[in-house]
């Protein structure tokens, strides 16, 4: 009993922080005195790496100079760091599924060969730095096949180069220094494009019509003022198209196509003080009988102006929150009044 208790005891410290073995070969975290200041967890079959508090980028690159027991590793988090220009193959040949840049000073990613060990296993790359003026190269994700969702945030975050992506469904980019929709190639996976919080001010005729697969588009929050015929042709999976809180004043007629009764169109908080029948009827028309269009917020003039959308129930239904300008829903004015006054 003892001898066996013993083979146990040895058994046990061989594998160390090692995981399950995959393959007949052990899963295990480097050394913790050979990544420090960075933490490395072991889950299952997962490694995970955390790194916070890296002063230099010569910090970063010396760890990963250092031979790991496995190349193959599941997600890291670098985060409130001091680093600079990263360098092509930052990791050193070490791969990773799911990266995430936070909170770090000083750190761009000038080059187009950033993340090169992971071309074949990245699936989400997250990037937030709300200080320091930085670039992002989309060359760095040309050919990622297995990227699903990106995420590009910083207040003076610039961006070059055209992202394309077989694979990508889920998009997020936000910046002040984002004044128009950037280079977007073929991106026929997209299903969620999120602009929401930037500088936006014009978009291009047709901006979104190449998004065959789009059913989510954020552009709320941005400083858009009108809103031209042919503006948004989107695709018919389309189911939520944002616009609340810009300065849109201006609705010119056919400005939209693609929506359905399954869509829900928000142009809440803008400047919208007419409700143009030419401009409105036909959307609405389309989100009919459950689809919606939301316009509280916005001075509506109440006059002969609304007559087509009060005195239509199936109208009203869709568009069941607009106010007029003195905070009275258009679902409680009298259709009798427009009838015989318009």
């Amino acid at each position: 009993m003892k001898v066996f208790l013993v083979l146990l005891a040895l058994l046990f410290c061989g594998l160390g922080a090692q995981g399950i073995p995959r393959n007949g070969r052990a899963i295990a975290c480097p050394d913790s005195f050979l990544i420090t200041p960075c933490v490395c967890t072991l889950n299952g079959q997962q490694v995970d790496m955390t790194c916070a508090g890296l002063t230099s980028l010569k910090s970063l690159t010396d760890i990963f100079a250092r031979t790991f027991p496995t190349n193959v590793l599941h997600s890291i988090v670098i985060q409130s760091s001091t680093l600079g220009p990263l360098p092509n193959d930052v990791f050193n040949g070490k791969s990773f599924e799911i990266i995430s840049f936070l909170n770090n000073r000083l750190t761009s990613f000038d080059n187009t060969g950033i993340l090169s060990s992971s071309s074949s296993t990245l699936r989400s790359l997250t990037v937030r730095q709300d200080t320091d003026d930085w670039t992002f190269n989309f060359a760095n994700l040309q050919g990622y096949n297995l990227l699903t969702s990106l995420e590009l945030s910083g207040y003076s975050m610039v961006l070059s180069g055209t992202l394309s992506s077989s694979s990508l469904t889920s998009l997020s980019l936000r910046s002040d220094f984002l004044a128009a929709l950037p280079p977007l190639g073929t991106l026929p996976a997209l299903t969620l494009l999120n602009l929401d919080g930037s500088v936006i001010a014009s978009l291009a005729g047709n901006s979104f019509s190449s998004l065959a697969s789009l059913s989510q588009l954020y552009l709320g929050h941005n400083k858009i003022e009108s809103l031209s015929s042919g503006l948004m042709s989107l695709a018919a999976s389309i189911t939520q198209v944002d616009l609340s809180s810009n300065l849109i004043d201006t609705v010119q007629p056919n400005w939209i196509t693609g929506v359905s009764s399954a869509t829900s169109v928000q142009l809440v908080n803008n400047y919208i003080s007419v409700l143009d029948q030419a401009s409105f009827e036909g959307v609405i028309q389309s989100l009919m009988p459950s689809g919606k269009l939301l316009l509280d917020g916005n001075p509506l003039v109440c006059g002969c102006e609304v007559a087509w959308v009060v005195t239509n129930s199936a109208y009203l239904t869709v568009a069941n929150d607009a106010r007029c300008v003195n905070g009275t829903r258009l679902t409680n004015l009298d259709p009798n009044y427009y009838l015989q006054n318009c």
